[in-house]
This record gives C-alpha cells, sequence and structure tokens, in this order.
C-alpha cells in the first residue's frame, strides 16, 4: 500500500515534488481536472524531435534513481555530477527535469510547444476585409476564401483534377466555382472566387512534384519518371554476373530472301547483355514472335561461340573480337520468356539464377533497350522500308513497306556487324566506374569485359555447346510409325530408333510417343529425348518421305503443308462431287449387259465352265482380229516418200532358207 505521494503543481514554474501522505490527499480539497498538458505528437525527422530527443538524452541519467531526485540534497548532488559531464547550463537542466514532471513524466513531455507559436504557413482564415487591391475592371469586391470554400477547392483539385491527366486546371477552378454556387445558392456573378484565388490556392497547398506523380500513372511514372540515383552496374561484380535479355520488333520492313517483291513483315531482334560490361553477348533475328522460343536460341547463341555463327553469314572473326562463352550467373528476362520447360534447364541443369523484370517495367532491363535504340539508329539513314512516323511518308499517302529492300539474312548480316562495332568500339556515355578501376581502361564493352575478366570473374562456366544449343531449344511431342517420326506433319528417321525396331511392323517395343526438340528456323534435323533428360539426345535426321520439305523453316513447312491440304482438299471436293455419277454410269453399264442375257436359253453350269478355256481362245483371236484392222488402216494414211535402202548380203546373194513366225505365234502366250 501507498503511503506516501509525491505531488508537483503543473502552473508553478519553480516547483519542485512535494511528499503529502494518501490520507492527506484523500480529505485535501484536490479536484481531478483535464491534462492542461496533452502529450503533443511529434513528426518524426522534425525539429521538433530533435529536440525532445536533446532534452531527454540529457535528464536521462538523473532518471535513473527517482528516490533521490525528491531529496533536495540529493538531486542538487545528482545535477552537480551530470553538469561535469555535458556542457548544458544548470537552468536548462532544472527546467527539463520539472518540465518533464509536470507534463506526463514520458519522452514527448520534452518536446517544444511549436504548435502555439505564430502562424507562419497557415492560411489567413479570420478575416473580415478581403484582402489585396481592390477591383478596378470587374464589378464587385469578390469573395474571402474561408475554411468552408478552401474545402471546396481541396475537392476540385483532389477529387476532379489530379485524378485526371487531361483535366487542366481552369477546368479545375470551374469545377470548384459549380460547386461553390451549390453551396451558396444566393452568390451571384460577382461573388464568386475568381482563377487567381483558386490557382494560389493550389500554388501553396500542392508541390508540382507531387501533383505530376499524382497526375501520371504509376507504372509510366515509375519508369520514365522516378528519380535515378543509382546504377544498374552497382550490383554486378563482373562479367557474366547478370545478363538481361529483351526483345523488339524493328523499325523496318523485310522481303524474302528468294523474292525480293515478296513483302514478309518486320523482324523480331533479340538482344542478350551483360549488365558489367555492356557488351552484346548474344543475338536473335528472325520472325519468331518476342517468346520463349526466341528467347532460348538468343540464350543459346549467347552462351556459345559466335566465330561459327558469324561465318555462317559471310563475317570473318575471331574469338578474341566476341569472347563471351560460357554459362552466367544470372539472367534477367520478361515474365513470359521463363515460364517454361527451358527455365527447369537453365536451373537445373546449369545453374542459372533468373530474375523477373516486373509488368510494363521496361527500365528494369534498361540496358537493353537502350542498345536497340543505338542500333536501330544507325541504320536508319541508309535504309529503305523504315517505319516512319505518323507525321512521315505514310500521311502523305506513300506506304514505307513498299520500299523494303533488304532479305532476312541481310538483314541479320547487318545487325551482326552493327553490334560487332558496338562491342569493339562504341564508348558508352556516364559508364559508372568503380574505385578499383584503372583510369586508363575506356568504356568500350569489349575492354570492359576483358578486364573484368582478369581482374573480377575470372572465365565464365564452361560447357558442352551441342547440349547447350539442344537444352534450349523449343520441345514438343512426336508420334513414332512404322513409316517413320512423325512431328509437325513431317517425317523423320534415326539410326538409334532403326537399332531399337521402333519401325518394324511388328509393334512390340515402340512408344506412342517422344519428346522432341527442334530448331524452328532449320527442319532438316530434330533431337529426340528417349529418356528425357538434359544429358541424352539422338539425332533424327528428315526422311525421304518428307525429302520436298528439305532445307526449309518449319514456318515455311507448315505453309507449304497447308497448301497441299487445301490442294488435296480441293480435289477430294471434286472427287466427292463425281463419285455419284461414276456409280450411275458403273450401273447403266452393268444393267445393259444384263440386258443382253435376258431371253437366252441359258446352257447347264457344268457345259459352261468347260468352255472357258476355248471361248478365252476365240475371243483372243478376235481382239486381235480388231487390233490387225485399227493398224491396217493407219498404215493407210499417207506417208511422205522416203528412199528405201535395200540391204545386201555379203557376196551380193539373199537367204531364203530363215523360217519368220507369224505375229499371232509369236504374241501367243499360255491361254491360262
Amino acid at each position: 500500500m501507498i503511503d506516501i505521494l509525491m505531488l508537483v503543481d503543473v502552473d508553478d514554474e519553480k516547483a519542485w515534488p512535494f511528499p503529502m501522505t494518501e490520507a492527506e490527499f484523500q480529505y485535501s480539497n484536490l479536484k481531478p481536472i483535464d491534462d492542461p498538458y496533452p502529450l503533443p505528437s511529434v513528426e518524426e525527422g522534425s525539429v521538433a524531435e530533435a529536440r525532445r530527443d536533446e532534452a531527454f538524452s540529457t535528464i536521462a541519467p538523473l532518471l535513473a534513481d527517482y528516490g533521490r531526485l525528491f531529496e533536495k540534497k540529493e538531486r542538487n548532488q545528482l545535477i552537480s555530477e551530470l553538469l561535469t559531464q555535458i556542457d548544458k547550463p544548470r537552468l536548462y537542466v532544472t527546467r527539463q527535469l520539472r518540465r518533464y514532471w509536470q507534463r506526463g513524466m514520458a519522452p514527448n513531455a520534452l518536446a517544444p510547444d511549436y504548435h502555439r507559436c505564430g502562424g507562419k504557413g497557415l492560411p489567413r482564415r479570420k478575416i473580415k476585409k478581403k484582402p489585396g487591391r481592390k477591383r478596378r475592371l470587374t464589378r464587385g469586391s469578390g469573395v474571402i476564401i474561408t475554411n468552408e470554400i478552401a474545402d471546396l477547392f481541396k475537392l476540385a483539385v483532389e477529387g476532379f483534377f489530379l485524378v485526371n491527366d487531361k483535366v487542366r486546371l481552369s477546368a479545375a477552378k470551374d469545377k470548384a466555382v459549380g460547386l461553390f454556387k451549390a453551396r451558396f445558392p444566393n452568390a451571384d456573378e460577382t461573388s464568386i472566387p475568381t482563377m487567381a484565388q483558386f490557382r494560389y490556392f493550389y500554388q501553396t497547398n500542392y508541390s508540382n512534384g507531387d501533383v505530376f506523380r499524382e497526375r501520371t500513372p504509376s507504372r509510366t511514372y515509375d519508369k520514365d519518371m522516378r528519380p535515378l540515383v543509382s546504377t544498374s552496374g552497382y550490383m554486378n561484380f563482373g562479367p557474366g554476373d547478370r545478363y538481361e535479355i529483351d526483345a523488339t520488333i524493328a523499325d523496318l520492313y523485310l522481303v524474302a530472301n528468294n523474292d525480293p517483291e515478296a513483302i514478309i513483315g518486320r523482324p523480331v531482334v533479340y538482344f542478350v547483355k551483360d549488365v558489367f560490361s555492356r557488351m552484346v553477348v548474344g543475338l536473335y533475328v528472325g520472325l519468331e514472335n518476342p517468346s520463349w522460343v526466341a528467347a532460348m536460341i538468343a540464350l543459346a547463341n549467347a552462351f556459345t561461340d559466335k566465330v561459327d555463327f558469324c561465318r555462317d553469314y559471310g563475317i570473318a572473326i575471331d574469338a578474341s573480337q566476341w569472347p563471351s562463352v560460357g554459362i552466367p550467373a544470372g539472367i534477367m528476362a520478361d515474365r513470359g520468356e521463363l515460364l517454361y520447360r527451358q527455365a527447369d534447364v537453365l536451373v537445373n541443369r546449369f545453374g542459372i539464377k533468373l530474375s523477373n523484370a516486373r509488368a510494363y517495367r521496361g527500365d528494369d532491363k534498361a540496358i537493353c533497350e537502350r542498345a536497340f535504340n543505338t542500333v536501330q539508329a544507325q541504320f536508319r539513314p541508309y535504309v529503305g522500308g523504315i517505319v516512319e512516323p505518323v507525321n512521315g511518308k505514310k500521311r502523305i499517302g506513300r506506304r514505307y513497306e513498299l520500299d523494303a529492300e533488304l532479305s532476312l539474312d541481310a538483314f541479320t548480316e547487318l545487325i551482326i556487324k552493327l553490334v560487332i562495332n558496338h562491342n569493339t568500339r562504341h564508348v558508352i556515355d556516364g559508364y559508372d566506374f568503380a574505385p578499383d578501376m584503372p583510369e586508363e581502361l575506356p568504356a568500350v564493352p569489349l575492354e570492359l569485359w576483358n578486364w573484368g575478366i582478369r581482374n573480377r570473374t575470372g572465365k565464365l562456366k564452361p560447357c558442352d555447346e551441342d547440349l547447350v544449343r539442344i537444352n534450349l531449344l523449343p520441345c514438343e511431342y512426336g508420334t513414332v510409325s512404322e513409316v517413320g517420326i512423325g512431328f509437325k506433319g513431317l517425317k523423320y528417321t534415326c539410326q538409334e530408333a532403326l537399332k531399337a525396331g521402333w519401325f518394324d511392323r511388328i509393334r512390340q517395343n515402340r512408344p506412342s510417343k517422344v519428346e522432341i526438340a527442334f530448331d524452328p528456323r532449320r527442319i532438316n534435323k530434330v533431337y529426340l529425348r528417349p529418356d528425357n533428360n538434359f544429358e541424352t539426345y539422338w539425332v533424327c535426321e528428315l526422311s525421304d518421305r518428307s525429302r520436298r520439305f528439305r532445307d526449309m523453316s518449319f514456318v515455311e513447312a507448315a505453309g507449304l503443308l497447308k497448301a497441299m491440304r487445301k490442294t488435296e482438299g480441293k480435289a477430294k471436293q471434286s472427287e466427292a462431287f463425281g463419285a455419284p455419277d461414276l456409280q450411275e454410269e458403273i450401273e447403266q453399264l452393268v444393267s445393259r449387259e444384263r440386258a443382253k442375257k435376258k431371253g437366252r436359253m441359258e446352257a447347264p453350269a457344268s457345259e459352261r465352265l468347260r468352255g472357258i478355256r476355248e471361248n478365252r481362245r476365240l475371243e483372243k483371236e478376235s481382239e486381235r482380229d480388231r487390233a490387225r484392222v485399227k493398224t491396217k488402216r493407219a498404215s493407210e494414211k499417207p506417208k511422205k516418200s522416203t528412199e528405201v535402202v535395200e540391204l545386201r548380203p555379203v557376196g551380193g546373194k539373199r537367204s531364203t532358207n530363215l523360217d519368220y513366225p507369224d505375229l499371232d505365234a509369236f504374241l501367243e502366250d499360255a491361254d491360262d
């Protein structure tokens, strides 16, 4: 039970705690009142917070022993000891200690009373006369902006102007005037808020940055307008630490490789870039839409040697000009490009850490985005078929598609040359050099890559190029039958399947379906996975049954198959339409021959069967006689005169001892 209470006078500036027994307290005339010093809320990071923390940290050592503070002598001794340790006057300590007791014994009790100071930054609402000069050109004196009218302004700004980026400030002012007229129906045209008053309220209560952010969609703001206080290379230690992959549809139209008049549309370009060095480590140029199929082809190109790849397009390089060979530590790509089986291959087979770019956040892969712009700006002035803006050729009637002149192979060759130039010569503007990078190191991707390999990461993880290519190819299922492996309407064979007896007509060890990896650009070979793992594959060649499709792409083959099916369907449609006519002709012929037998005496069956051989002989002679007549008629037609040269035997005499068979005997065969 408490015997002694310590009280303090909250109004006395020089008060100290004094004791009172509980009995005295119960019988005193003291009455409870509301706290005259409610604890204020202190804004984080404010000056008030700093002043409060400074005061509390000053008196905190004294609060460790309340009992000694209540005795005057002990209190003075504790304060004197504290003053030897701090750089504060005694008056400051006693005031803060007294304030602590009088205002609630909490840290916020020491917060300064800024809320009671002046009116700095606050609107002047409690006025009776409208501020500013009098009107000279318009009637009336206007209206004073009270708190009620300010609330209407706030409603117009936040509920109309900030939520719609197409609304002008003048339209928001009109909305505020409409709200004002609804609230004050007796107001006339001389006593409504003006544009100047509305603009003043807007400018004093809303910063331009906050307004811009509120009126801009969050995705657009975060992608294009947010502050850039760091760099993409800050968290990347060296080459291969992280690759970025992204695609774009090139700004030009192409023509077919074998027909310069056939426009095939705009190509898709994939770039794989190393974040540390900004080197383009791999690419894909083709007609596959941006998807995981094209992305895997680009990654396979990034992981493997590019010498043979460049040679296919007539470009001779050595490995030192494009040294990016090996498996990186991580890859960032769009979510849709890493959702399929190949994502498991990248993680489980190659040990790559995958990360997804956020939706509608192209700035997550800004390295690739910038590379597309740089490369396309280099060929735009020289190539026909460039996609023009809406105020360009298309606006005046000329279709830029008709100017297309590059084939897919030629455009791929162009992109390769531009990429090699970027890697070996292009100087990166604003590259963020790390402190340990030498000052003589130029910001050229190849130089940065070579320095990083020597001083940071070392060589990338080695890989089997064939396994990389095959494991990153798209996979689908095919069927097996006695005529071969069926895949996308084509037939394939392979030696391993032949040895396994898959094509034998006795169906015993043949699987019903198999998993097949394929390169959409090349139809001649596909790769069968017999046990569905990452290490084993069988090479399947296009069979003779599908030789018509050799050297095509799967897209071209699909187009040809579709055309063939249309032709076959049209022919079958014609066949089905004529089948009833043929059926009717057959029935008429049979009826005619049956009619010949009617009314004739039918011989016994045994006699008819015995006469088959003789009847056949007589009918054969009749057939030959008819053939002789036709031959004779043909020989009687007038012929051009020719000179007949008689061949005489040696010695001048002709033999008459030869026995020539007649034609019937020469042609006669067995009568069975």
